[in-house]
Parts: structure tokens; C-alpha cells; sequence
């Protein structure tokens, strides 16, 4: 099987050189990235659309596609690239969106492992374009009826969410247990502060109040905290001469990252706030019992 981060990067570094009015054969794309041309030419085909060949057989991306794309949708298109079944199995209308609109894109991806679609691929659908719409939708969740204003489709650590505002409090929705969808036909104007909270946001936990919390990592797993982020808004403070790292976290609910930090005893440890390190060991010491 590829690796999805390489397949992510080799696709965006190819679209990178499109979107710059650059075009080539297939053979010249193969040796740069020391691939068969056959991998290429899958590569190509995922562009079906957005990539013309030309009379003298090079490959350039259509016009109305040249220019458009900025470095932050190059990254953004990387981690929606590369990986089987994220999408309905109408994936490359997602693609064609993408370029389309994609600084404003109803869908947004955070991880690299995910659950499979194709269950919920219909209403994957209608939520997608009552975002685009601007459409209110009915549903039921948690065996409650409700009302929501939906923003986005974010697939957080492999788990498809929709973001919706619930009597104007921003939630997250898994999409496997919504049920009894129905979109509206009234249109609502989506409000710049939610969509930047989305945004700003990399988990799915919504709150307008936040705790910063401050951890030791030891210098085994120093790399993986600095290779990606790997705790909720990560910011590494400070690198230790003994190669360990101080490292701050900002979390809606101890939930967020307790589980986080389990994982990785004893090579992480919480330093402050003091309550939250000490609700920490309690868990330990009753699962313990």
C-alpha cells in the first residue's frame, strides 16, 4: 500500500507546478519523483478535468483553473488527496469543488487515518450541499430533534463531524449518528466568526472558554511532538538540552487530552494546571484498582 503522505505530497507538488503554467510529459514527472510512469499517469487521471494534454503530448492544467490556488489550499488539497474511500464514490465532484471554491470548502480533513464513507455517502451529500446553499437542516441526533445552522463536514482523526450551530452555540455532530435529515428551504447568512473558530479549532471540540495546559516530553518521543502536532492547538515552548520538550496544549474539556496523555506514559506528563494533573493520576490510580 503507498504511503498517503507521500502520494499527498507528490499530488499537490504536481498541481503546484500546474497551477505555475507549468507543463510536461509523464517520463519527466517520473524521474523527478523516482516513480514508474505508470504511477504518474494514475496520478494524471485523479486531475481528470482540471488536466488537459496538449497537441505536443505535454500535460498542463485547463485555463480556468491556472493561477488560482494559494500555498493554504495546496496544503488543504494534500490532506483531501491520496487516501481511498474518504470521499462518497462521487469523489472527484468533491475534487472539482475543491478547486473550485476551496478557501470556502464545506469539508475540511485533520489526520490521516479515517473511517470509511459509503454508509452515510447520501447524506455525506445533502449536508454538503446545504453548506454550499446555505441551507438550515432538521435532523435527529441523540434521540433529539433539532434545528441546525451547518458549516462544515470535518473529518477529525478519521471520524466524519458535522459543525453546525445548535441555538447559536457551535457543536460537533458525528455524521454516523445523525438520522431523519431533512434540509430547509430558508437560507441563512453563515456568520465569519464561527467559520474562523472552525478554522482556528484542530479538534472538534467547540467552547468559547479554553485551559492551557503544560506538559514534559520526554527525548524517546521528542520527534513525533515535533514532527506534527499531536496535542490539541500544540505549541512547543521550549526545546531541553536533553532533547526533551516543553509543550503547551489549549483544550475545551480535560477529556480532550487526557486520553492523549495516557497514551503516552510515561514519556509525557502533565505540568500544569495542577487540577488537571491531579484528576490525571486519579483516573490512573482507579483503573489501576
Amino acid at each position: 500500500m503507498p504511503d498517503h503522505e507521500t502520494v499527498a505530497s507528490r499530488l499537490a507538488s504536481i498541481l503546484l507546478k500546474l497551477n505555475q503554467g507549468e507543463s510536461f510529459n509523464p517520463q519527466e514527472l517520473a524521474d523527478e519523483f523516482g516513480v514508474h510512469e505508470r504511477t504518474i499517469y494514475r496520478d494524471l487521471n485523479r486531475f481528470a478535468g482540471i488536466v488537459e494534454r496538449s497537441s505536443d503530448g505535454k500535460y498542463r492544467i485547463v485555463p480556468e483553473y491556472q493561477g488560482k490556488l494559494r500555498p493554504k489550499d495546496l496544503e488543504t488539497f494534500a490532506k483531501l488527496v491520496g487516501v481511498d474511500e474518504l470521499f462518497p464514490q462521487s469523489g472527484t465532484r468533491f475534487l472539482m469543488a475543491l478547486l473550485d471554491t476551496l478557501s470556502q470548502s464545506s469539508f475540511l480533513v485533520r489526520g490521516h487515518h479515517y473511517e470509511k464513507l459509503k454508509p452515510h455517502d447520501a447524506q455525506f451529500q445533502q449536508l454538503d450541499n446545504a453548506i454550499r446553499d446555505g441551507k438550515r437542516c432538521t435532523l435527529t441526533y441523540a434521540d433529539k430533534r433539532r434545528t441546525l445552522e451547518p458549516y462544515r463536514l470535518v473529518n477529525n482523526k478519521g471520524i466524519w463531524y458535522l459543525t453546525a450551530t445548535d441555538e447559536g452555540r457551535l457543536k460537533s455532530f458525528s455524521l454516523s449518528r445523525i438520522s431523519q435529515l431533512v434540509v430547509g428551504g430558508d437560507s441563512l447568512e453563515p456568520r465569519a466568526d464561527i467559520q474562523r473558530k472552525i478554522e482556528d479549532d484542530d479538534d472538534v471540540w467547540f467552547s468559547e472558554e479554553k485551559t492551557e495546559v503544560l506538559l514534559s516530553v520526554a527525548p524517546q518521543v521528542a520527534y513525533y511532538f515535533q514532527r506534527r502536532k499531536l496535542l490539541p492547538q500544540q505549541v512547543i515552548d521550549k526545546e531541553l538540552e536533553n532533547g526533551g520538550l516543553i509543550v503547551s496544549s489549549r483544550v475545551s474539556d480535560e477529556n480532550q487530552i487526557l486520553p492523549l496523555v495516557r497514551y503516552w506514559i510515561p514519556h509525557v506528563r502533565i505540568l500544569e494546571p495542577g487540577w488537571l494533573r491531579d484528576a490525571n493520576c486519579e483516573g490512573l490510580k482507579k483503573y489501576m484498582s
